[in-house]
């Protein structure tokens, strides 16, 4: 059991008479310090006492007298009540009763209590202060946006001339009202926050004072108190902005193109028998990485090409030149529709906006962006990223090009992405394709070195995918997940074994389950998957103008 650091003296002695050794153990049972010499000597004399290390030692139960009986010590737990009693309390008023120890009932919460102040400081606290500055930073960015809409509505008044006027006014005062509303909710949300880290940090203060003396009573009161206290965290809101739209609103039509809320997808979901749906005309054979981009688009890297994006007749609707290295899943699109790519000759990760305008994002300094992963979770940007000396590693941004993490992987002391080609190690590695699973496990495939790894969001090794037999290699290029958190990827590996041109298909945790396509159905040389937003698998080859599109999950009936 966790214990209070003993501060009072350096040496412990032990309780045995006329023993002065250190006290290494506790009885726990007579509350008796008892140094190794003595806890053989102790045992057979006291037959099934309770010895424990001294640091893990329990707490003795502090006296406190009964209000009911003030001549007898509360010391008594009643179960079938949850209170504790006196003795005679008990004898008179809950003899059909099951009871406990109050002792063991005391120390158990008091363990409670300590793992749950722990947790507060090392999670509550730094999650509310952590709040506190993304609400500074969100009210700037408000006000950004407001100013936003109304060079959108002065525009709009140009064209209207003077019939507008009154309208403009109008619309003005209703903003200023908005934007002081906004503002000052923000303004009182950080101050609730911060009071509420105030309260965190008196309440843990004041236990820390009184903890050598408390009460069952008294803790029983403050462990009632943690739990409130917990619950009550100040909700970390989103603002709602208003909007400055022309024309007739459809309230149908926008609510179909924004989304819809969905609840625990895994339940609609599972596997079935795979069947092709459709497949897709490209520009040229060859692709390297696909993105869809509901409803009906999507983006794709041609084999030593540049990035086009495809309508669902195979006709081309834009391009991007730039330099596109061969099989890489360097392009990804976010949930606003947006496409972002890296672009490995100039350190740069570039964002082309619904609109089709170009803007760089990210500047990377002295590292190459190569695999890219907008998370639909919550907007994060995963970009796999070479250095110097074939350095590796996986930096995370915001949605807007803010730096939050990188990941620099190591597993006992060597780098995580080393290559691995059988059983030899080389410093020779790519991240070739990069995805996110829906446990927040990143997932990554480097074909050069014939391996699937995949860590947790902290950079952890979860596991390594060698392929599904030994004596098989596995050249893993694209990789996704499903909604049911199943990693999928591809096989195109030009030999002629069972194991070629095929996707595999992993649980969660990396057990192998099926060949979700085997080379029969594949087409050839596959190298790009994706998953569409009515899960369906997208599946481009390096030798196909197609892409192939199949279904292998069935939705349950609710």
């Amino acid at each position: 059991m966790d214990q209070e650091p003993n501060t009072a003296q350096h040496y412990i002695e032990c309780d045995t008479e006329s023993c002065r050794n250190f006290s290494e153990f506790y009885c726990n049972t007579c509350h008796q310090r008892i140094c190794p010499q003595c806890k053989q000597r102790h045992l057979e004399q006291n037959k099934g006492h309770d010895i424990a290390l001294y640091e893990k030692r329990k707490r003795k139960l502090p006296l406190e007298k009964c209000n009911i009986h003030p001549t007898e010590d509360i010391d008594v737990y009643c179960d079938d009540c949850q209170d504790p009693v006196c003795f005679l309390c008990f004898f008179f008023n809950h003899s059909d009763h099951d009871k406990s120890d109050l002792e063991t009932i005391y120390n158990d919460i008091l363990q409670q209590c300590r793992k749950e102040i722990t947790e507060i400081l090392k999670k509550d606290i730094p999650e509310a202060k952590n709040n506190v500055g993304s609400i500074e930073e969100k009210r700037e960015n408000v006000k950004k946006e407001f100013a936003k809409l109304r060079v959108s509505m002065h525009e709009r008044a140009d064209e209207l001339k003077m019939a507008v006027d009154s309208v403009l006014t109008d619309n003005n005062k209703k903003l200023d009202e908005i934007e002081n509303s906004v503002l000052n909710d923000m303004v009182k949300q950080q101050k609730e926050t911060e009071d509420y880290i105030e309260y965190l940090e008196k309440m843990i203060a004041d236990y820390e004072t009184r903890v050598s003396s408390i009460t069952h009573t008294e803790l029983m009161k403050f462990h009632l108190d943690i739990a409130l206290a917990t619950m009550n965290m100040p909700n970390k809101s989103k603002s709602k902005l208003p909007t400055f739209t022309l024309g007739t609103l459809n309230e149908q039509e926008i609510a179909k193109q924004f989304g819809e809320i969905e609840l625990d997808l895994s339940e609609r979901f599972k596997l079935s028998s795979v069947t092709k749906v459709s497949e897709k005309t490209i520009r040229r054979a060859g692709t390297s990485h696909l993105s869809f981009l509901p409803p009906n688009k999507f983006w794709v890297s041609e084999s030593r090409g540049n990035i086009n994006q495809y309508d669902t007749e195979g006709n081309i609707l834009h391009k991007i030149s730039t330099i596109v290295l061969d099989f890489q899943g360097n392009h990804t699109v976010t949930t606003e529709g947006e496409l972002l790519y890296t672009d490995y000759s100039k350190n740069t990760v570039c964002r082309v906006t619904s609109d089709k305008s170009l803007n760089k994002l990210i500047q990377t300094g002295s590292w190459k962006p190569g695999a890219i992963y907008s998370s639909p979770i919550n907007g994060h940007i995963l970009v796999g990223m070479e250095g110097n000396y074939r350095e590796t590693k996986i930096t995370r941004y915001n949605r807007n090009g803010r730096k939050l993490q990188d990941l620099r992987l190591k597993v006992k002391g060597k780098t995580l992405y080393q290559g691995v080609n059988y059983i030899t190690y080389y410093n020779l590695h790519q991240i070739n394709y990069i995805t996110e699973n829906i446990n927040g496990d990143i997932c990554t495939s480097d074909s050069s070195s014939g391996i699937v790894v995949v860590v947790t969001r902290t950079g952890e090794n979860r596991f390594t995918y060698f392929g599904q037999k030994p004596q098989y290699r596995i050249w893993p290029r694209g990789i996704c997940t499903d909604v049911l958190g199943h990693i999928l990827v591809c096989n195109g590996y030009q030999t002629f074994d069972e194991n070629y041109s095929s996707v595999h298909l992993l649980d969660i945790n990396g057990q192998f389950l099926s060949f979700l396509l085997t080379p029969r159905q594949c087409p050839s040389l596959p190298r790009a998957l994706c998953i569409d937003d009515q899960h369906n698998l997208w599946v481009g080859g390096s030798k196909s103008s197609t892409v192939s599109v199949y279904k292998y999950l069935q939705e349950t009936k609710q």
